[in-house]
Order: C-alpha cells, then sequence, then structure tokens
C-alpha cells in the first residue's frame, strides 16, 4: 500500500462524514449505529495512523544505527 498516511487521512475523513450523518439524517437505532461505526473507525484510524508513523519512526531510527 503506497502512502499510508494518505489512506489513514482519508479513512478517518469517511468515518467522521459517517458520524455525521448518522447525527443528522437518521433516527432513532439507526442514528445509534451510524455514530459507533463512525466513532469506532475514527478511533481505529488514529490508532492506525499512530501505529505507522511508530513503525516508521522505529525503522529510520534502525537505519541510523547502522
Amino acid at each position: 500500500m503506497k502512502q499510508p498516511m494518505l489512506w489513514t487521512f482519508i479513512m478517518m475523513t469517511v468515518f467522521v462524514l459517517l458520524f455525521f450523518i448518522g447525527t443528522v439524517q437518521f433516527q432513532n437505532s439507526q442514528s445509534a449505529a451510524f455514530q459507533m461505526i463512525g466513532f469506532g473507525g475514527m478511533v481505529f484510524a488514529m490508532l492506525y495512523g499512530l501505529l505507522l508513523s511508530q513503525h516508521s519512526s522505529n525503522r529510520n531510527q534502525e537505519k541510523q544505527e547502522e
């Protein structure tokens, strides 16, 4: 997968849109489902981005040590 941080940003944007669509467009259980999926996706995208940045910094640090 090329440019993983770009894909992370795109995932984050999609999940934020899902969250707000659930807030505005739907009511009751549909709204709650969209909000849960959107919020869970936002958390996943943030953690995935953090994991990618940690992995790349560790890789750069190992290259500098060699």
